[in-house]
């Protein structure tokens, strides 16, 4: 007698079960279908470069007397870096000067003549007077200024250190014939240059995105980008495409890619070289199409579905895709216009599945 009652009491609950299933419906949000605009975009990642670095060069020997910036300061253009003690300079200065006002007193007494060791002309004056002035505007760069506003980035000088600056192998004979001997004899020459700093530019900041060969013919200058740096807490920004590169560069996984450069001068004492980003670009849009939330969408068997709202049930039914963004998606074929499609929740409806609107429906 007990087991039977057990045995009613299971066969009640399961038919109470049953019951309350078929007799409850799903909640569910709809969403009704309307043609609008599609905006397409195309997602690309990168990393952030400066494109205007100033390498500065010594273009005096002598030792640095004064160092007045390091890595990360701001400058301003005209702002002082350095100074280079440059006696040794300033020394073969005055000797050109003595050279050149002696053999300018010997050639008005005579006294360098035929006999002379040495022989000078009126133009081989002019030759030295002119070195004689480049050397003079030279000495004013011992003392070595930004020629830009911007940040330092590196530094390769420092106090008491010893610059030199190796000597430009210049044929002083063509151009002093037999009187460059007298030159040598105080060990002139004309510098070259070495490295001293790296100034940035910080309005120069680009992000340079990646791109597919199957994409890069979308991208074009103007279009609007929306860039996301990984490091920053503030996100996003804004940009316009100003160049895509017409040859590509070779990936590290053996793919080609072609850079497109957007400019964000915006950011550019916020960040540091290198850093990861990544942006959409809007390409276009797309004019009158139907499209619903891409969260609406399922697949199965190779075929695409959603769920329509019909008489209190979900119905199944098959679309073909369009375009997409990152939320939506265009329906070429499937759907029109007033139809009810199920947006959520999908993982707990099924064909036939009985359902009911928990939303407002927007007109």
């Amino acid at each position: 007698m007990k087991r039977l009652l057990i045995i009613v009491l299971i066969l009640t609950a399961i038919g109470i079960t049953v019951f309350y299933q078929s007799n409850n419906a799903i909640l569910v949000k709809v969403e009704k279908i309307s043609k609008k605009d599609l905006n397409l975009t195309i997602n690309l990642s990168g990393n952030l470069s400066f494109l205007r670095k100033i390498e500065i060069y010594p273009k005096i020997s002598g030792v640095v007397k004064e160092v007045r910036v390091k890595p990360g300061d701001k400058v301003k253009k005209g702002d002082i870096l350095a100074i280079i003690d440059a006696e040794d300079l300033k020394k073969q200065i005055e000797q050109i000067k003595n050279i050149i006002d002696l053999a300018k007193i010997s050639i008005a007494f005579g006294t360098l003549n035929s006999q002379s060791e040495f022989k000078i002309t009126s133009d081989q004056i002019k030759t030295l007077e002119s070195y004689y002035e480049s050397l003079k505007k030279l000495y004013e760069e011992r003392i070595i200024k930004s020629p830009i506003n911007g940040f330092i980035a590196k530094v390769n000088l420092s106090p008491n250190e010893t610059v030199q600056i190796s000597q430009n192998n210049l044929n002083l004979n063509n151009l002093l014939g037999n009187f460059s001997s007298l030159l040598n004899m105080f060990n002139l020459a004309l510098p070259q240059n070495n490295p001293a700093f790296i100034i940035i530019d910080p309005t120069s900041l680009n992000a340079i995105l990646k791109v597919d060969e199957n994409n890069v013919l979308k991208i074009r200058e103007g279009q609007k980008a929306i860039i996301t740096v990984d490091a920053l807490d503030q996100n996003p920004w804004e940009g316009k495409v100003t160049y895509v590169s017409k040859i590509p560069s070779l990936n590290k996984d053996g793919t080609y890619a072609y850079e497109v450069y957007i400019p964000i001068p915006q950011l550019g004492e916020k960040v540091v070289e290198g850093m990861t980003i990544s942006a959409i670009i809007n390409i276009g849009v797309k004019k009158d199409v139907i499209t619903i939330p891409l969260s609406a969408i399922t697949f199965k068997e190779g075929k695409t579905y959603v769920y329509v709202y019909e008489n209190g049930k979900a119905q199944e039914r098959e679309v073909i895709i369009g375009d997409m963004t990152l939320d939506e998606i265009e329906i070429k074929e499937g759907l029109k216009e007033g139809d009810l499609i199920i947006t959520s929740p999908i993982d707990k409806i099924a064909n036939n599945k009985k359902v009911k609107i928990d939303n407002e429906i927007k007109r």
